[in-house]
């Protein structure tokens, strides 16, 4: 088996990485467009989720907005030293690939704000900011599995002042079983094997081999799984990926949708240029070479019913760390 592994390996980016693009494209001229933007490092568009509006930020040098972009997101170039700016530090704006936007920017189709937002898979924080930037949440439960990443976490909701915030380390299946149908939003920016990564020229080691796709595919089937059971009637489910195989997309989607039938995923009127040809049913995709950043996939669930007239208390929710507080080492809520 491990030798089976360093052989296909050493194959790549070649054999697997081609027959990633036979897979994804029957043009021909567009895989030699995907295949050129994953090798040499094209999609490196950077943007920044503005918080507080400062003059310093308005002149800025901008590319071309997308139509998908909230005006409150500015596209730059990809040589802007986001941590070097005088407003970093300062919380004024958050720094994150642009593709984040295209997929967070799916959560803008829901009507109502969501009052309570859990994301499950937080760190560094992107989604839950953009989240908080969009719709000013009561509750924002950032949670982290891998407790070495919560620190840089806990950094970036501070320095961003997002109030409301709250930090764990747990696994997924807690929150189903102590808080279910308790939040209005759940935030899956899945572990995914990270394709995307090539086109911002960084490596990204065995993200075409079969055995890691799969291992990834087990993952997000389990953390969505239990992120269904802690959405209420009427609340919504983003789910979102920085790779590219179907099998950890709309494979991952048509699984969900067939073990939990009270979901529909929703329609995104502003990404319907993008929309996946890999689906029925609406999800949307952006590969590097649509010169929109190293690219992603993201689908919003919908869970069907009426939103209940109580919804579970939160009160009990043991956070390690609170917006307002000093970071201190998280302790680990265990499974129960």
């Amino acid at each position: 088996m491990a030798k089976r592994a360093r052989t296909a390996a050493r194959r790549e980016p070649g054999v697997l990485l081609m027959r990633q693009a036979t897979s994804l494209f029957e043009d021909e001229r567009v895989r030699e467009e995907f295949v050129h933007a994953l090798l040499h490092g094209i999609g490196r568009e950077h943007a920044i989720i503005v918080l507080e509006d400062k003059p310093e930020l308005r002149v800025l040098p901008r590319q071309g907005a997308a139509s998908w972009q909230p005006d409150w997101v500015i596209r730059i170039a990809a040589d802007f030293r986001a941590a070097k700016h005088p407003l970093h530090e300062k919380g004024a704006f958050y720094s994150l690939d642009f593709s984040s936007v295209f997929s967070a920017s799916a959560m803008l189709a829901i009507a109502d704000p969501p009052r309570r937002v859990l994301d499950l898979c937080a760190s560094p924080g992107g989604k839950a900011i953009f989240a908080f930037r969009a719709f000013k949440p009561e509750i924002l439960a950032c949670n982290e599995t891998i407790r070495k990443r919560t620190g840089s976490l806990i950094a970036n909701l501070t320095r961003c002042k997002v109030v409301g915030s709250q930090v764990w380390s747990t696994d997924p299946s807690v929150y189903a079983r102590r808080w279910p149908g308790a939040f209005d939003l759940v935030i899956v920016d899945a572990p995914c094997s990270g394709q995307s990564l090539m086109a911002k020229g960084d490596p990204a080691p065995g993200c075409f081999l079969p055995h890691m796709i799969d291992m990834c595919v087990g993952r997000q089937r389990r953390i969505t799984g239990n992120a269904y059971h802690c959405i209420r009637p009427g609340g919504h489910l983003l789910y979102s990926t920085c790779t590219f195989t179907p099998k950890e997309n709309e494979k991952v989607i048509a699984w969900l949708l067939e073990e939990y039938p009270d979901l529909e995923a929703v329609e995104i009127p502003a990404l319907a240029a993008h929309r996946s040809h890999l689906a029925a049913f609406a999800c949307y995709r952006l590969y590097p070479q649509d010169g929109f950043g190293a690219g992603a996939f993201t689908c919003l669930l919908r869970r069907g019913g009426e939103p209940p007239a109580h919804r579970p208390s939160l009160d009990d929710l043991p956070a390690s760390w609170k917006y307002g507080q000093e970071a201190t080492p998280l302790r680990r809520m265990e499974p129960r």
